[in-house]
């Protein structure tokens, strides 16, 4: 259940063995069913979460009340809503799993506590947000620009992350990539027609 998260420490930051020894047993074990939400708009910051199994969309609510999905979480990642946890504030994205989901939570209690007690897990943290950071600002140049046409959007989507697009519903994929249904429908279908 730990190797994933022991494994995603070691090659990415410089947490030692002994340390990783103090982190792994405070991390809590939750299941999450397919459809359910992690986490609410509303609710407080009290964990980050690593997916070891499944597949999980962040989402929020546009101006006309529809849904946009911000971000999709594969295995192997930290998440959260990493702006809510800075500051502290309570959360302004909604987390559901697209599949059966196995996470583990780490307390925001002991993230502080680490953060003191382990010099390299605070630059681990540090680390992951920045990531997270990058990896938003990406998003929005290269994937939600309104200029760039639908079909580089869905481009840039399967070259950067091909083991997702059998896996994300197509109506979360055609939001997230700022396009309608049938966009992403009619690309597919052009794509499987040359590849005959």
């Amino acid at each position: 259940m730990y190797s994933e998260v022991k494994k995603v420490f070691l090659q990415k930051t410089e947490v030692s063995e002994k340390d990783l020894n103090k982190i792994i047993p405070v991390l809590e074990h939750r299941s999450v069913k397919r459809k359910k939400n992690i986490l609410d708009a509303g609710d407080e910051p009290d964990y980050m979460y690593f997916l070891n199994k499944g597949l999980f969309r962040a989402y929020t609510y546009d101006y006309k009340g529809d849904e946009q999905t911000t971000d999709l979480i594969s295995e192997g990642h930290w998440f959260g809503d990493f702006k809510s946890f800075i500051s502290r504030r309570k959360a302004t994205l909604y987390i559901e799993a697209l599949e059966d989901c196995e996470v583990l939570l780490l307390s925001t209690k002991h993230i502080d506590r680490f953060c003191e007690e382990i010099p390299k897990f605070e630059l681990a943290l540090r680390q992951t947000i920045e990531y997270y950071f990058v990896k938003s600002l990406d998003t929005a140049k290269r994937i939600k620009y309104p200029g760039c046409p639908a079909q580089e959007r869905y481009d840039e989507f399967t070259r950067k992350y091909p083991s997702l697009e059998k896996r994300v519903p197509s109506i979360y994929l055609a939001s997230y990539l700022g396009i309608k249904p049938e966009t992403l429908s009619r690309l597919r279908h052009a794509i499987g027609a040359e590849k005959k």
